[in-house]
């Protein structure tokens, strides 16, 4: 049996395609490498190890979640945290003259006028062990520095908040104030700390360093400053998912794929289907990609519809090549024709369903 020769080249063109997409979804992108060092998760032992070292406790309670845009990186959030320093950090707020609100900042907070932060008192409390108490209560919207889209639409997102030490004085490089957990084993969110459509796996707090990279021009050298991140783990709703945006999908493949059933000689209807199918995927992609950012790679939801697109093309040139050897073909070899056509049909469709396999595989994985 003898398959067109345009056929063999376009599916090695589209099949090169689909290689050069898997590999720059492989690869770290320029972004992330030149900015990975930025904030860095540390060792608390090592850095508490230092003889200047200065403990911070820190506390946090998040009351909810709401408002989560992935296509703006943000998401909204209402709740507590506090602070526990000893006399060593309160002698140098009173050196420096810093306001209490101003010893330590949220530092992915982001529209500042659309958010509140607020003091419960006007001045830290000192604790019966000597040490200063200090509890803000924050409403505000917050942006979401690492987004991992690679496995969409059944994602794992990381909701941070970051509570970092703010003045250069309390720098790991000056006063060496370390940050450390206050409550490793109580609640971190409230009961309405959920978001629809996502399920709330966990919520850590992670001791941070984060370096700015600049010297802010006062040849300071390059200061790292202790931080907290208060971490909510959420996963996208499996079921949700698969009815909302895999199943339309499969359904329009499913279709096109079924096409090559229909009798050889039908050539019209037939070539109706692939260029139908190929349009609707295009509307459906572009409606799941209003959902998300910009993105310098394939989700797993777009290496689908890739494989819809080159399934749906290679359909239509399948159909092409079909309908000519029909109408080319004389009286006699009329049923010769249809039963070509027919069995490189079914070897069509059963390529498709492994490319589609072995494609999805590569996503997962990706």
């Amino acid at each position: 049996m003898r398959v067109p020769k345009g056929l063999w080249i376009a599916s090695f063109f589209l099949a090169l395609v689909l290689l050069i997409a898997s590999i720059g979804n492989i690869l770290p992108t320029e972004a992330d490498q030149k900015y990975s060092h930025r904030y860095e998760t540390a060792n608390t032992a090592e850095l508490l190890n230092a003889p200047n070292a200065i403990p911070v406790k820190v506390g946090a309670y998040i009351e909810n979640y709401h408002d989560l845009s992935l296509q703006d990186r943000r998401f909204v959030a209402e709740g507590y945290y506090w602070v526990e320093w000893p006399q060593a950090i309160e002698d140098i707020i009173e050196a420096e003259h810093i306001a209490p609100i101003d010893v330590f900042e949220i530092t992915n907070q982001i529209d500042e006028w659309d958010s509140k932060i607020r003091s419960i008192s006007n001045a830290r409390t000192k604790l019966p062990n000597g040490n200063y108490y200090f509890q803000v209560r924050f409403s505000g919207n917050f942006y979401i520095p690492d987004l991992n889209l690679r496995r969409s639409p059944f994602e794992a997102l990381t909701l941070p908040i970051i509570i970092e030490a703010q003045d250069d004085s309390l720098a790991l490089e000056n006063a060496n104030v370390v940050l450390t957990k206050d409550n490793p084993r109580d609640s971190l969110v409230g009961s309405y700390g959920e978001i629809d459509g996502y399920t709330l796996v966990s919520e850590t707090m992670k001791p941070m360093v984060h370096s700015y990279g600049t010297t802010w021009g006062l040849g300071q050298g390059d200061l790292r400053y202790s931080a907290m991140e208060v971490v909510a783990q959420l996963k996208s709703s499996i079921v949700s998912s698969l009815l909302i945006w895999v199943l339309p999908l499969l359904i329009v493949v499913g279709i096109v794929l079924l096409a090559p059933s229909l009798a050889g000689e039908l050539g019209d209807i037939r070539l109706a289907i692939p260029s139908t199918g190929l349009l609707t995927l295009i509307f459906l992609q572009q409606a799941y990609r209003t959902e998300l950012p910009a993105l310098d790679y394939l989700t797993f939801l777009d290496w689908l519809y890739a494989c819809g697109y080159v399934i749906s093309i290679l359909t239509f040139m399948l159909f092409v090549w079909g309908t000519n050897i029909y109408q080319e073909a004389g009286e006699s070899e009329k049923a010769l024709a249809v039963d070509r056509i027919n069995r490189t049909d079914t070897i069509f469709q059963l390529s498709a369903l492994v490319g589609i396999v072995i494609a999805a595989a590569l996503a997962w994985r990706a």
